[in-house]
């Protein structure tokens, strides 16, 4: 038999690679469904408010140059726009636009839509209890990288 930990980096593994291949999942942009980095960044700069290339290459642990073609890929699909940082200067920062936040729940509301048929016949306490693991384990996994992703 293996061990818990064989066995939850397994799941885990499993885990990701299910969510991204789910019907709702975020393989491709699609009509206008969202690709997973689109839905990362949007969901950061929903959670945590407007932010610079800096403070989302700390939260994402992503290098600048990756967040810039990124994000400038939100920006010319008109999912985010950049405005001129009222205390940095020359800085920027980037936040959502309105298309981008309609968007962004269209899809969040299919994906917890899909996860909620997954788990219907789960006990409402067995639902809860996976949704406070997840969270303690994102919690951990923060703390030790020094990456905080703002929570909703």
């Amino acid at each position: 038999m293996s061990s818990p930990i064989n066995r939850i980096e397994y799941e885990a593994m499993l885990f990701g690679r299910h969510l991204a291949t789910l019907p709702a999942g975020r393989s491709r942009r699609k009509g206008g469904r969202l690709d997973q980095s689109a839905y990362t960044l949007l969901s950061l700069l929903d959670a945590g408010g407007p932010a610079s290339l800096a403070e989302l290459a700390v939260a994402t642990g992503l290098d600048v140059s990756t967040l810039n073609r990124q994000t400038a890929a939100l920006r010319r699909e008109g999912l985010a726009e950049r405005f001129e940082d009222p205390d940095g200067g020359q800085a920027r920062k980037l936040r959502l636009s309105d298309v981008g936040r309609r968007l962004l729940t269209e899809e969040r509301e299919a994906s917890q839509a899909l996860l909620a048929d997954l788990l219907a016949d789960w006990p409402e306490e067995d639902r809860v209890q996976l949704a406070e693991l997840l969270g303690r384990y994102n919690r951990v996994v923060e703390e030790r990288s020094g990456r905080r992703w703002p929570r909703p």
